[in-house]
């Protein structure tokens, strides 16, 4: 197997690392020593998600001819995390008072449409707001300092929102459209909002 960190080939003892896993875990602790963070791992030409990693934790090197891993900052990975979510942000806002007027106006085939996009936007829109949580709390990423004595307060963390997505879930499996309604306008938008809040707070104090 040949293994490029960053576009470099670098040397590793197969014979200590000879597994998928065990080669991952040493480019993690190479890149955390030179402050920097894996980002992406590709595996003979294909990029492989978090869960293909775990799956393939356990196949021998011997299996892979090329293995490609990049790395970036926690600054830039921080960077890439708000500026999707203050463009998400803006665009899921909007669509989610929309799906409450298509509902609230009876109009259930526009706000079907319109919710199923709004369902994905909203769990990775999350998932956004949930890295950066775990990322702030765990202390990979560094807030910007405050320009003027007011700190940012960081919002409570997706994970702790008790039991919307289920909810939401039942709501929309049992196409129940006014508790879709209430549980989007009542539970999800302020969060959603306050997130948005605190993610154009870091970007303008970025800037």
């Amino acid at each position: 197997m040949r293994l490029f960190l960053d576009e470099a080939e670098i040397a590793l003892d197969l014979s200590c690392h000879d597994t998928f896993g065990a080669v991952i875990e040493e480019v993690m602790r190479r890149a955390s020593v030179a402050g920097r963070i894996v980002h992406g791992i590709e595996v003979d030409g294909k990029d492989i998600s978090l869960d293909e990693e775990r799956k393939m934790s356990d196949r021998p090197v011997e299996e892979i001819n090329f293995l490609h891993v990049r790395t970036t900052t926690s600054e830039a990975l921080l960077k890439e995390a708000v500026d999707g979510a203050v463009c998400l942000s803006e665009a899921l806002r909007h669509d989610i008072r929309a799906v409450v007027v298509f509902i609230r106006e009876d109009n259930a085939y526009c706000a079907k449409v319109l919710c199923i996009s709004c369902l994905e936007s909203i769990g990775t829109f999350f998932q956004l707001a949930g890295a950066v949580f775990n990322g702030v709390r765990t202390g990979a990423f560094t807030l910007p300092e405050p320009a003027s004595g007011e700190s940012l307060k960081l919002p409570e963390s997706p994970a702790e929102i008790p039991g919307i997505p289920q909810r939401l879930l039942d709501a929309w499996q049992a196409q129940d459209w006014s508790r879709i309604a209430s549980i989007m306008e009542n539970e999800i938008l302020p969060h959603v909002e306050e997130w948005a809040v605190f993610f154009s707070a870091i970007n303008s104090r970025k800037a």
